[in-house]
């Protein structure tokens, strides 16, 4: 929790916020003339920019990513569901960001390896399926909005515009000439084994709720379902504090 808060106690990391919320409403706004579900989403290269400035920024990128949405919704998607945005754009900025410091522990975020590419894609994907369920399933359980339709697309924005448009951002950015110092977390005090198992869980009951909504059940009607969030909740909160 600590981390979280850090960045609004020092001048340089409310910088990085304010400048990764500027990018992000200067990226969203001028695609929300491009509807998919009028009132609520759009099309969004927008969301290449948290997985960039999550591996980055680390926390100040979450916080700027989530205000940066809030602000963007104000020019016309703004509604009880900003509040889920909000959470959730800052989840797909920070989750990645946890996840590769987990994966790679004390090596700053590249992709200069195959490995490392693979590492990128894999913490997309994840982040993207964190999203989708955190926004997605939130409206259905909390406000009785619910389609499917709208889970696939912030699926499909979160995962795709950050691999076609992040990832090579992301690599000019690392690159030698441009390197930009990015956020390094402090030692981690908690469980290895607890931390990597709640991954592991997070992972498995985010694909188990992928395939109940293509199945056709909606997490507010279905108690199995309601309880792989839960526990998909649980686990992305144990990844993040631990």
């Amino acid at each position: 929790m600590q981390e979280i808060l850090s960045p609004f106690k020092q001048k340089n990391t409310l910088l990085h916020i304010c400048l990764c919320a500027l990018v992000f409403i200067g990226m969203a706004v001028p695609f929300k003339v491009m509807v998919l579900i009028k009132g609520v989403t759009e099309v969004r290269p927008v969301n290449a920019v948290p997985v960039a400035v999550g591996l980055l920024f680390g926390p100040a990128g979450a916080w700027g990513c989530a205000i940066g949405n809030l602000i963007a919704d104000l020019f016309g998607t703004f509604s009880k569901g900003s509040v889920l945005g909000f959470a959730g754009n800052f989840i797909a900025a920070y989750l990645p960001f946890k996840l590769w410091h987990i994966f790679r522990k004390g090596e700053a975020p590249n992709v200069k390896s195959l490995k490392n590419i693979g590492i990128y894609i894999f913490i997309s994907a994840i982040g993207a399926l964190a999203t989708g369920i955190l926004i997605a399933c939130g409206m259905d359980v909390f406000l009785g909005f619910w389609s499917r339709e709208l889970f696939t697309i912030i699926c499909l924005n979160d995962f795709l515009f950050p691999l076609f448009i992040g990832l090579p951002v992301f690599i000019v950015l690392t690159c030698e000439d441009n390197k930009i110092p990015p956020f390094m977390p402090q030692r981690q005090s908690g469980s290895p084994a607890l931390r990597n198992a709640c991954v592991v869980l997070s992972v498995v009951m985010a694909l188990s709720v992928l395939i109940m909504v293509y199945l056709g059940f909606a997490m507010s009607g279905s108690l199995l379902m309601l309880i792989c969030g839960g526990v998909f909740l649980l686990s992305i909160a144990g990844v993040i504090v631990l």
